[in-house]
Parts: C-alpha cells; sequence; structure tokens
C-alpha cells in the first residue's frame, strides 16, 4: 500500500472570535493530544498485524485563521516548534507550561492574583488604562491593546533556544504552511482593461480600477530563499538568525511574526490598528493576489508593473473582510495534492468557528426587510457592506472537497438537549466579555476540549470501504474496524461503516469519560456583578481621556476653552452609564 492512499492531509481554520479565542485554543489542545496518543499508540504497535489501533496517518499540512483564530494558528505553530505539546487535562489556577492554556486564560493578568495574595490586574482593567493616549495623537482605539501585545510578545520571549521545525512531530508536515489574515486600510488596485480604442482624443480606453484590501500573510516553516522568495514568508521566530544544516544563515523575522499576530487581531476600532512599512514586498503581495481562483484562469486584467519596493500599510482584524479563511487553506491542499477525489477523499480542513452564523437562524422573530427611514439605511448599510466583503467567490465551494465545521454546543447532563444559554462564556459583549472574567475562559477553553473530543469520536468519520484499495482504511486490522467504527443508516435504508479520521485512542482506555453530555466545568459562569461595579470610574476616565483625546486641537474657541470640561464631564457620565447597561443586559440576556 503506497503511502499516499493511506495519508489524509489536513488543514485547519480557525475564524475569528476575539476572547472566545479560549474555545479554539481547547479545541486544539485536544486535537494535539489526540494526534500524540494516536502516533505513540501506532509505534508501539507497529509489528503487531492484528491491532486494534488503525494504522492509516494524518498529517497537517496548513494552518490558518483570521482575527483570535489567526492568534491561536500563530501560538499553535509555535508550541509544535518548541516541542512543548503538554495537554491540560485539568483546571489549572496557575501557568502551565502550555502556551495555548497559559495565554488565552490568562492573557497579561497579573500572576500575584493567583498565587494566594489576591493583588494585582485582571487584563481588562489594564485595557481601561490611558497610558496609550499620547497628547496630541488622538487615541488608537477604545480599549488599550498594549495588554495584548504583552500576551504576544510573551509568547515569543518564553520559546525555547532548539524552537526550530525539526521539533514538528510527524503528523506535521515539514512544510506547514500558517495563513495569517490581515485588512489592509490601503488598497492593492488591479485593472480589468478595456478595448483599446484611439481617436485623436483619446489615446487608449483607461481600465477599471478594482480595489481589494484582503491580505493573507502567508508562512512556510522551511521556506528556502532560491525557491520561494515573494512567493511565500520566512518563519524564523526565534530572536537570533540561525544556520540551517545547508551553512545558510536564516534571518530572524521575529519582530515581524509577533506584528502581524497583533495585526490578525486588531479588532477594528475596539483595539489598536498596525502599522507595516517594510514586511511585506510588493511582488509577494501581488503573488498573493494572482494565486486566487479569478486569477488562475486567463483573464483580462492588469496588474501594477512594477512590483519593486515593499508595500507600506496600516492594518486591522484580518477578521474584518476575511473571518473563515478555509479558502486559503484548502489552496494550499489543492496545489500540494492536486484535484481532490470525491470518493475517496485524501485532505479537507476543519473550519473551529465559535460564532458561527447560522446561530442567527434559530431566531423566532421575523425580520423587517423593509426599510423606509435614513436611520433604518444606515443601520442595513454597514452590514450589507460588511457581509458583501466577506463574500467568498472562490473556488472552494467545489463539491468534491472535504469540508467540516466545528462549533460551541454544550449538552444538558445526561440529556441530547442543549442548554439554555449560549453555549459559550466569553461570547458576551460581541465576543469582549472573556475579558472580563478568568472563569469565563476557564469554561470556554474546556468546552472547546471536551467539543474536539466528541468531534473526533462522533463527527470527523469517513467511509470505510473494505473491497476499494484506495480507501483511507485499506489495511486498517479488523480488529480496529470494530474497535472504532459506526454504522449509519442511509436514505435507501441500507447501513455503511464509517471510521474515525484521526481515532481518539483515549476511548480504549478503562477510565474513559464517555459521556457526551459531562463536562470539567459543568456550571456555566456567572456575571460578577459586583466586580464589575468597581470598573465604573476606570471605565469612566477611558472616555473622558478618548474624548479629550479627540477633540483637542479640533475643536477650539474661546467658548470651547470655558465649557469644554463641564461638555466633556457630561458626555462621559452618559455614555459610561449606557456601557454599564449595556453590558448589564447583555449577560443578564445570556443567562449569566
Amino acid at each position: 500500500m503506497s503511502k499516499k492512499s493511506n495519508t489524509f492531509h489536513l488543514g485547519i481554520t480557525m475564524a475569528g472570535a476575539v476572547s472566545a479565542g479560549a474555545y479554539t485554543a481547547g479545541f486544539m489542545d485536544y486535537i494535539l493530544e489526540a494526534l500524540s496518543a494516536w502516533e505513540t499508540a501506532k509505534k508501539e504497535n507497529k509489528d503487531n498485524p492484528n491491532s486494534n489501533i488503525p494504522n492509516h496517518n494524518v498529517i497537517i499540512d496548513a494552518i490558518g485563521g483570521a482575527s483570535a483564530g489567526g492568534m491561536v494558528s500563530m501560538i499553535t505553530t509555535l508550541a509544535l516548534c518548541s516541542g512543548k505539546i503538554k495537554p491540560v487535562k485539568e483546571v489549572a489556577n496557575t501557568k502551565t507550561g502550555n502556551i495555548l492554556y497559559d495565554s488565552w486564560v490568562f492573557l497579561d493578568d497579573d500572576d500575584s492574583l493567583y498565587n494566594g495574595s489576591n493583588k494585582g490586574k485582571t487584563t481588562f482593567e489594564k485595557m481601561l488604562s490611558n497610558t496609550d493616549i499620547k497628547s496630541g495623537k488622538g487615541a488608537a482605539s477604545l480599549l488599550n491593546s498594549t495588554p495584548i501585545d504583552r500576551i504576544a510578545e510573551k509568547v515569543f520571549e518564553q520559546l525555547p533556544a532548539n524552537t526550530s521545525q525539526t521539533n514538528l512531530p510527524p503528523y506535521i508536515s515539514k512544510s506547514l504552511r500558517v495563513l495569517l489574515t490581515v485588512t489592509s486600510l490601503r488598497p492593492l488596485d488591479y485593472k480589468v482593461k478595456f478595448s483599446k480604442i484611439k481617436s485623436k482624443f483619446l489615446d487608449a480606453t483607461p481600465g477599471h480600477r478594482i480595489s481589494n484590501h484582503d491580505l493573507v500573510a502567508h508562512f512556510k516553516l522551511n521556506y528556502n530563499e532560491d525557491t520561494d522568495k515573494n512567493k511565500y514568508l520566512p518563519f524564523q521566530p526565534l530572536k537570533l538568525d540561525v544556520t540551517n544544516n545547508s551553512g545558510k544563515t536564516l534571518k530572524s523575522n521575529r519582530d515581524f511574526l509577533i506584528n502581524v499576530t497583533k495585526a490578525t487581531g486588531a479588532f477594528p476600532i475596539g483595539l489598536a490598528p498596525r502599522y507595516f512599512e517594510s514586511d511585506f514586498p510588493l511582488e509577494y503581495v501581488y503573488n498573493s493576489l494572482i494565486e486566487r481562483n479569478s486569477f488562475s484562469t486567463k483573464m483580462d486584467v492588469e496588474l501594477n508593473i512594477n512590483k519593486k519596493g515593499n508595500f507600506q500599510f496600516t492594518a486591522v482584524d484580518g477578521g474584518a473582510i476575511n473571518n473563515e479563511p478555509f479558502d486559503e487553506v484548502l489552496r494550499c491542499l489543492v496545489a500540494n495534492h492536486g484535484p481532490e477525489d470525491a470518493t475517496n477523499p485524501k485532505y479537507g480542513t476543519i473550519l473551529i468557528d465559535p460564532f458561527p452564523n447560522f446561530e442567527d437562524e434559530k431566531s423566532a422573530e421575523t425580520p423587517n426587510y423593509e426599510k423606509t427611514s435614513i436611520m433604518q439605511i444606515i443601520g442595513s448599510l454597514i452590514p450589507t457592506i460588511l457581509n458583501q466583503a466577506r463574500n467568498k467567490q472562490n473556488d472552494t465551494y467545489g463539491t468534491g472537497l472535504f469540508k467540516l465545521m466545528a462549533f460551541p454546543r454544550k449538552l444538558k447532563l445526561g440529556t441530547q438537549k442543549e442548554v439554555d444559554h449560549p453555549p459559550l462564556a466569553t461570547g458576551g459583549i460581541g465576543g469582549f466579555g472573556g475579558f472580563i472574567d478568568i472563569e469565563f475562559r476557564k469554561h470556554d477553553f474546556f468546552l472547546g476540549r471536551k467539543n474536539a473530543k466528541n468531534f473526533l469520536r462522533g463527527i470527523m468519520f469517513m467511509e470505510y470501504d473494505k473491497d476499494d484499495p484506495k480507501n483511507l482504511f485499506n489495511g486498517v486490522s479488523d480488529k480496529a474496524i470494530k474497535k472504532f467504527s459506526k454504522k449509519i443508516k442511509q436514505a435507501d435504508g441500507t447501513k455503511k461503516i464509517y471510521m474515525p479520521i484521526i481515532p481518539d485512542v483515549s476511548k480504549l482506555k478503562a477510565d474513559d469519560e464517555s459521556n457526551p453530555s459531562r463536562y470539567k466545568i459543568q456550571d456555566f459562569p456567572k456575571f460578577n456583578k459586583q466586580g464589575f461595579k468597581k470598573l465604573e470610574q476606570p471605565i469612566k476616565n477611558r472616555v473622558k481621556a478618548i474624548l479629550k483625546a479627540e477633540l483637542d486641537g479640533k475643536v477650539s474657541g474661546w467658548i470651547w476653552s470655558i465649557g469644554k470640561s463641564f461638555v466633556i464631564n457630561k458626555i462621559s457620565k452618559k455614555m459610561t452609564k449606557w456601557i454599564m447597561e449595556t453590558i448589564e443586559k447583555d449577560f443578564a440576556k445570556r443567562g449569566m
């Protein structure tokens, strides 16, 4: 049996999530645990033809994401390169050494909060400080982004000196691709050419200009300067330059990696934007655009002829216009492995989406589609533009491509019924709620782990056909088939056998907890109203500082100089009251 026939190449896509990145981090933590345990079990049983361990292979070729999903993608890759993959199986109240857990559960909370002294500041308290507002420069964002910066920076600072692609486990491709989306506030233009009509008044018909703002930072772990320059971006996260096996010096691009990690999560207006001056070569940016399906066929378009230099731009959250970049991830797989076989798929993607948009379908209210006033039209126009910007017009709708979506789900204990509240504790305030309380993030991390376990055991399956030599599970022992397979009734009444793509070998343990409705954190966390009341003054101070920074220099006159303090105080008081009431109502609505 060829290696190609018994290997499934996986791309993992992580959607935007804000603080619900804790859920995605937990999901990935369990996926890596399951892959590692399966790899160990295969090694232990490699000489046993009647082993109950499935012996096919899964290799992750690409990891990509937007916003918080992009940040989890980067952190996951760094964890793999560091060789430190130690899952967090129990709730931990102090740092664990697992950078997925430590980054997304503790964020930038002071360690002193959890060592018994109960002193220090939470991440949210730090996000309300005014240290980022500089006189004469205005406010970069509604919240202070410095604590978010520190989360990304600490991950890189704590990397061991031997961090390298040589540490990658067997289930990770040595040429792993890492794709992070960012939104460029500067357009990348190209032209649709029109027929050249000349006259004495017109030498040629100008083209119709189209502006693109969707940019993908596409990193390749085994980047080769000779063959990959301006096609991909290098991935060298250590502080110092390193020499590879061929004697070539690989320059560190750690600062760039840190900035991209911050940029993909730079939620528009809420968090600070990021500026790139010399990191994205213009030729790379255009090559990245050409890779899309619309440019892979012959089209009458004109790209910028002068591709020398760098693309300088300010970036905001990648999720603003490309929140679920499964098409970019799948494009990597198609490029590596050719056209897909719909009968025997050998590659595909999992989309981990903490906020799936099908949740809107559950609303019992019938929307009113008739808009009759200016304010109604304005209110509908912004989501219309955003939805159209996120519209995917690429080649990944193909029916032959293997795509699965994982999303938060929590069941009532002992039932198959969903709980009476949203499953995510971090989902409040549009996803920002998790910044308020570490208990929310703990809950969602372990919900992510449990959902991943249920996903591997019940959803991520493919058909087993013992008579098809090209089937992924061809050659798997009858004993393993019996232990891991499930029969599913078809529409015609017949039953087919299905096998897990990633077998969760922990199910073979005598002490395995197989109840899909039992969770490490069974009770939904509650919103601490009294604790939140203490933040009223810091919120007011932040509002006042933003108003002052934005109005200074823009509004002048002697009347303004006299009444400035009164106006700012009045507005900030009303805005603070509205913020407090809105947040409390949101948590109450969520059953917290």
